[in-house]
C-alpha cells in the first residue's frame, strides 16, 4: 500500500463535535453516564474481538478521548490522574472497552508531541482516534528524500486498530555508521494492513490485531527521535503551554493502561462479594461464621484493589503536577516502573483469590467472575506491569548497578 491520505481536510460528517470536559468532576459523570450501555455490550465485545462501534461513538461524543489532547487543538488536557481514573471506570463495565479506551485516549498525547505539521494532520478531524505499535519487525524503515520509506515492517499487539483513523509505530533507524536508532512515526491506519490474529484467553474484545506495513512513505514532519521523548525535548512540545507535553516519554507511557484492570478488578470483587452476600444470608449465625475464610478474603482483596489504585494516582498526580522536563535520578525512574507493575501485580493476586474461592460454578463460561478473571490476568502480562522486569530494574537501581533491563518503552521490547 502506498497511499498518503490523511485528515488535513478536517472532519468527514456532519456530527458535531466531542465535548470538551472542564474537570475531573465532569469526565467522571460523563463516564458513569455511559457504563451500563459498555456493560450491556460487553459479551457483544468478547464475542466480535472488537469494542462495540456504539461504545467508542459515546465515548468521542463525550469527549472522554479528549481528557490528555492539547486544548490547542479542543482537548481537555486534564492530565493522566483523570485518564486513570475514567479508565477504571470504563473497566469495571468491560475491561475490553477500558483498555482500547485507555490506549486510544493516551495517544492523543504523545500525538501531541510531534511536529506541529503532524499534529495539524491528525487532529484536524476531532473524532480521530490513534493506535500504537510499540515495535515493528521485517525490514526496518530507511531514508529517503523527504522522510522514510517502510516496506515489510511487521508487529502485534495493536490495540483498538479497528476503531482508528492513524497508526503509532516504532522502528530502528540507521544513520551511517552509528547503531540504530528507535524513531516513532505516525501512519494513516490507510498505509497498514490489518492481520486477524486476535484469539486470546482474556482482553478478547481489545482487537489488538498485528500489522504489516506493506510499502509506505512517512514524511519528515511524521517522525520524531525516541531519544527526545525521553528527554521531555520532542519538537511538538514547544507549542503547548505548561508541562504535560514536556514529561519524558518513558517516565509517564503506562498511565493509559493500569486503569482497565483497576477497573476489571473491582467488578470482580462486587461480583464475589454480592455471591458470598446470597449464599450466607439465609444462612444461621453458626453456618455464616463457618465462611469466615471468604469474608477475609473480601477483606484482602479490598485492600489490595485500593492500594493498588492509591498507589497509581499518586503517580499519576505527581507527573501532572510535575513543571517541564523534571529530571529523573536512576532510582526515581525506577521507582515508578516498579510501583506501576506492583499495583497491577496486586489487582491480579487480589481477583486470583477470589476466583480460587469461587468453587466449582466459576468454571462456567455463563459465570459472571471467569470473564473479569481472563481479563486481569491477561491485563497483568503487558511488559509495563511485569514484576521480573521492574524488581530487578529497581533493584539494580538501588545498589547502584544502574537500572538495567526494565520495561522500557520504545521499538527495543516487545509491547506484551
Amino acid at each position: 500500500m502506498t497511499t498518503n491520505a490523511v485528515n488535513a481536510a478536517g472532519p468527514t460528517d456532519d456530527r458535531p463535535p466531542p465535548a470538551v470536559l472542564v474537570s475531573r468532576e465532569e469526565a467522571l459523570a460523563a463516564t458513569c453516564k455511559l457504563k451500563e450501555g459498555i456493560a450491556g455490550r460487553a459479551e457483544e465485545t468478547e464475542s466480535a474481538r472488537s469494542v462495540s462501534p456504539d461504545s467508542i461513538a459515546e465515548m468521542v461524543d463525550a469527549g472522554l478521548f479528549g481528557i490528555v489532547t492539547p486544548k490547542r487543538y479542543g482537548g481537555s488536557e486534564l492530565g493522566f490522574a483523570t485518564l486513570l481514573e475514567v479508565q477504571a471506570e470504563i473497566g469495571s463495565a468491560c475491561a475490553s472497552t477500558g483498555w482500547v479506551y485507555g490506549v486510544l485516549a493516551g495517544h492523543t498525547w504523545l500525538a501531541a508531541l510531534f511536529p506541529e505539521q503532524a499534529q495539524d494532520e491528525v487532529f484536524a478531524d476531532p473524532r480521530s482516534l490513534i493506535a500504537s505499535l510499540i515495535r515493528l519487525g521485517g525490514s526496518p524503515p530507511e531514508r529517503v528524500p523527504g522522510g522514510f520509506r517502510w516496506r515489510g515492517g511487521t508487529g502485534r499487539f495493536c490495540s483498538g486498530i479497528d476503531h482508528s483513523d492513524w497508526v503509532l509505530v516504532g522502528g530502528l533507524v540507521s544513520d551511517g555508521d552509528g547503531a540504530p536508532e528507535p524513531w516513532y512515526f505516525l501512519i494513516p491506519r490507510g498505509d497498514v494492513e490489518i492481520v486477524d490474529d486476535w484469539y486470546t484467553v482474556g482482553l478478547r474484545g481489545t482487537g489488538s490485531k498485528s500489522l504489516v506495513v506493506t510499502d509506505a512513505f512517512i514524511p519528515e514532519h511524521r517522525a520524531v527521535r525516541f531519544a527526545d521523548l525521553s528527554a521531555g525535548n520532542a519538537p511538538g512540545a514547544a507549542i503547548h503551554e505548561g508541562g504535560l507535553y514536556r514529561q519524558a516519554y518513558d517516565t509517564v507511557w503506562p498511565f493509559s493502561l493500569p486503569g482497565a484492570a483497576v477497573g476489571a478488578g473491582r467488578a470482580a470483587l462486587e461480583v464475589f462479594t454480592s455471591s458470598t452476600r446470597r449464599r450466607l444470608e439465609g444462612l444461621p449465625p453458626i453456618a455464616q461464621a463457618s465462611n469466615g475464610t471468604a469474608l477475609a478474603r473480601i477483606a484482602k482483596a479490598a485492600s489490595q484493589i485500593d492500594a493498588a489504585t492509591y498507589l497509581l494516582l499518586h503517580h499519576a498526580e505527581e507527573a501532572d503536577k510535575a513543571p517541564a522536563r523534571p529530571v529523573f535520578d536512576t532510582v526515581a525512574r525506577a521507582r515508578r516502573q516498579r510501583d506501576l507493575a506492583f499495583a497491577v501485580q496486586q489487582v491480579r493476586e487480589a481477583v486470583n483469590t477470589l476466583y480460587e474461592a469461587s468453587g466449582g460454578s466459576g468454571v462456567y463460561e455463563s459465570g459472571a467472575i471467569q470473564r473479569w478473571w481472563r481479563d486481569v490476568n491477561t491485563a497483568a502480562e503487558h511488559v509495563a506491569f511485569t514484576w521480573d522486569l521492574a524488581s530487578v530494574a529497581f533493584g539494580r537501581a538501588a545498589v547502584g548497578l544502574g537500572q538495567g533491563e526494565g520495561p522500557k518503552p520504545g521499538p527495543g521490547v516487545r509491547a506484551r
